[in-house]
């Protein structure tokens, strides 16, 4: 009896730990998803795309979009917060006559506070 309550006090004593480890580890991994989606985002929309799709992989991944029918460009912006330092993804999609993709330039950033 006496070894079953040392066990049970040992097993509380280390489950708070237990527990932040795995919800750090749970953030940590669903972060790591969404930065891996806006890194590879130039995979993703490939030349002569049509702009509707392009769009929906922008959205997808959590950029903000805006579209300048004048230019014939699709701006979509991305900001990943940190706890010191943020980064910045900023895409650019040039889209040709028959409103397809044409070019695509990304650009990262970093920002402090």
């Amino acid at each position: 009896m006496i070894t079953l309550h040392r066990t049970f006090k040992s097993v509380t004593r280390f489950l708070p730990l237990f527990l932040a480890a795995t919800v750090c580890e749970f953030v940590a991994c669903s972060r790591v998803t969404s930065d891996d989606c806006a890194k590879h985002i130039k995979e993703k929309i490939v030349q002569d795309s049509t702009a509707q799709s392009a769009e929906f992989e922008l959205k997808k991944c959590g950029f903000k979009t805006t579209f300048d029918p004048e230019k014939k460009l699709l701006y979509g912006d991305k900001m990943v917060p940190g706890t010191v330092v943020s980064e910045r993804t900023q895409v650019s999609i040039q889209l040709n006559a028959d409103n397809r993709v044409a070019t695509i330039v990304v650009t990262n950033s970093l920002t402090g506070l």
